[in-house]
């Protein structure tokens, strides 16, 4: 018996039918009959036990009691990159009444830490108890030692990489020009230290500073809006 082409005259074909009745077509043509009817499959059965976790290219799997979980390889980044935007945008205040946080009330938390309503009453408590001064200094002296730190840890990064001379290249890498110290390396190098230690010392007031205001706050139970 032939089954090369249909009575419609086009080209008979098998894989576009069910596994079974492909079987059947094979055993008409052939005289035999394969009772595995898992085709074009070539997996191994592997018997998993609960609490088991393995991976394909794009996922990755646990065994439970009586199912199995499936998820995507970055799932556990993706949580946690989702949990960090989540607390980002929280108010630090653990009795918030604020239940939809607009997007005035995200610039606020961005800002300080708490929505617009929270750092309205916090505010108006700190004024009541004396100490917005205190308050507003600690936040300015606050913003420039970070700033200053931050000027530091540049200016120590310029004198690891302190050279006489300077390659400039372009978008192909080829040099296009040599940019030369104005000075001696060993000047410009204590010109940095000099800045280094100038810095240092101004961080070391503010800091002074900030925790005279922080102690006031302290006084009247405040440092905890801080």
């Amino acid at each position: 018996m032939k089954l090369e082409k249909t009575k419609m005259g086009k080209e008979f074909k098998k894989k576009y039918m069910h596994p079974t009745r492909r079987k059947l077509v094979d055993m008409v043509q052939t005289g035999e009959y394969d009772k595995n009817t898992t085709i074009g499959y070539d997996k191994a059965e592997e018997t998993r036990k609960v609490g088991d976790v393995w991976e394909d290219e794009h996922h990755k799997y646990e065994k439970k009691d009586g199912f199995i979980v499936k998820t995507g390889k970055n799932h556990e980044q993706i949580q946690e990159i989702r949990k960090y935007l989540e607390d980002k945008a929280k108010c630090k205040n653990p009795e918030c009444k604020t239940i939809k946080k607009t997007d005035k009330d995200k610039q606020f938390i961005e800002k300080g830490g708490f929505c617009l309503n929270c750092t309205v009453d916090r505010e108006h408590e700190i004024k009541m108890a004396g100490a917005w001064r205190e308050y507003e200094d600690y936040k300015v002296w606050t913003r420039m030692i970070i700033f200053g730190k931050t000027k530091i840890d540049q200016y120590r990064q310029s004198l690891g990489d302190l050279k006489e001379e300077y390659d400039m290249h372009n978008g192909e890498g080829q040099v296009t020009e040599t940019w030369k110290l104005p000075k001696p390396i060993d000047e410009v190098r204590a010109e940095i230290n000099e800045l280094i230690e100038y810095g240092e010392g101004e961080i070391k007031e503010l800091e002074e500073k900030r925790n005279v205001a922080f102690e006031k706050l302290r006084e009247v139970n405040m440092e905890h809006y801080l």
